[in-house]
């Protein structure tokens, strides 16, 4: 009776949360260090009302787990703990990725779609992954029997004559659509404004690759085994892309992604050589602490066995972990942006992977994270990321501009950073320490 109650009374929870974090935007609510407060504007607030809609749709259509798959889930992790284990995975997490073989047979068909009122020409890229998991590794037969996600699938922007810098830009969750992508990227504006080419790979699980009614909707079933096999894909996927890229061109290459895609890219950094920047768009990086902070109220309706185990989650994800490799470029090539009211992947995933990568420039956006990749604001970032990693010296198309609108900037954030190890010495807190 007690779990019917908690499950019957779930919307109404995650409305209450919803109303919550609303509440902390007016207040001005300073939650996270190293994040700054910005003023509660009527636009801001009903960014965090939108981030807390997007949550609760993603729980409605998610609907109650299955208790067998929820018992076969955990059986999965604990068996993936112990094959990481065996194989010495958790000492050396780059030996659980393997280096994928060259691209060379890519289909390419030209398209065409209708883009904020307008006929947009695109490229569909098509090849076969050869992704596998491990052999023995658990739940790998089921991530091969995913058809459609054995075919890799990219969209491609690119100028005709002349070498242009190449922005390989990965979506989020839910997206995966050219139209979706066009929009949550920038990506007509990085083409035509800034003159770069535009690779957008689509991740597994999502777009034309998704097997289910929702893009990336398999990442929302309690089998987290199969997260572990869709950040692995992604980086190989990736890792091949830039591969062929490389083989048609000497122009520079970078990688740019928002919050699931930010996840990919920043754990693909780690084994690409010579790439000219990375940039995480409203990073998710900590997968355990990104699903616990999303987890549907109706889930924890579930008590005894049926509860997640959060602890042995985060220690699965660890060889795909963004938190756990290097970027093989400089601190200075490295960039990140946040929303300071975002309610998805909160402020402490940003933070969080700023500290890790050695607290490179970080933009702090007055926004949520729906609408974080797509604020006007963010433009004069990313202009002056590509006029100073992508063209040469002088070389841009267009002209910069460094005084942005922008709440905060790596400077401010490192100072704060220096003022807080002065006064607490004690990193890498939660938030619930903060």
């Amino acid at each position: 009776m007690s779990s019917l109650i908690r499950w019957l009374t779930a919307p109404a929870i995650e409305l209450a949360s919803m109303a919550n974090d609303t509440a902390a935007v007016l207040r001005r609510e300073q939650r996270y260090r190293d994040v700054p407060a910005v003023e509660p504007t009527p636009g801001l607030v009903a960014e965090a009302l939108a981030d807390g809609t997007f949550s609760l749709l993603v729980s409605l259509v998610l609907g109650m787990p299955e208790p067998q798959s929820v018992r076969r889930g955990h059986q999965e992790l604990l068996a993936m703990r112990d094959f990481l284990d065996r194989n010495g995975w958790f000492s050396d997490p780059s030996a659980y990725h393997r280096t994928p073989p060259r691209l060379r047979a890519v289909t390419r068909t030209p398209k065409r779609v209708r883009h904020l009122g307008r006929k947009v020409d695109y490229t569909e890229l098509a090849f076969e992954s050869e992704y596998e998991p491990h052999p023995g590794e658990p739940a790998r037969e089921r991530w091969l029997a995913q058809e459609d996600n054995g075919t890799a699938v990219a969209y491609l922007l690119e100028h005709a004559g002349g070498e242009r810098p190449w922005l390989v830009c990965t979506h989020g969750f839910g997206m995966g659509q050219p139209s979706v992508n066009l929009t949550g990227l920038k990506a007509r504006w990085l083409h035509e404004e800034l003159g770069l080419n535009v690779l957008m790979p689509v991740l597994p699980l999502h777009g034309p690759r998704s097997g289910t009614r929702m893009s990336g909707g398999g990442l929302l079933q309690p089998e987290f085994a199969s997260v572990l096999h869709m950040f692995s894909q992604a980086v190989w996927d990736i890792r091949r892309m830039v591969g062929w890229l490389r083989s048609r061109s000497d122009a520079p290459v970078g990688l740019y992604g928002v919050s699931l895609g930010a996840y990919a890219v920043s754990l693909a950094s780690a084994f690409i050589d010579d790439l000219a920047c990375v940039v995480a768009g409203i990073p998710a990086v900590d997968f355990a602490s990104l699903a616990r902070d999303n987890e549907p109220w109706a889930f924890k309706a579930y008590g005894g066995d049926l509860q997640t185990d959060w602890a042995l989650v985060n220690q699965v994800m660890f060889p795909v972990s963004p938190l756990t490799f290097e970027p093989r470029m400089a601190v200075e090539k490295r960039f990140i942006y946040a929303g300071v009211a975002d309610r998805v992947a909160r402020p402490d995933q940003a933070r969080a992977l700023w500290r890790h990568w050695g607290r490179p420039q970080i933009e702090w956006l007055a926004s949520g994270h729906v609408m974080g990749s797509m604020k006007s604001e963010l433009k004069p970032f990313l202009r002056q990321i590509a006029a100073d990693h992508l063209f040469e010296q002088g070389r841009a198309p267009f002209a910069t501009d460094r005084s942005h609108g922008a709440t905060s900037s790596s400077s401010d954030a490192a100072a704060a950073e220096r003022a807080d190890e002065a006064a607490a010495p004690a990193l890498g807190r939660d938030r619930s320490e903060s």
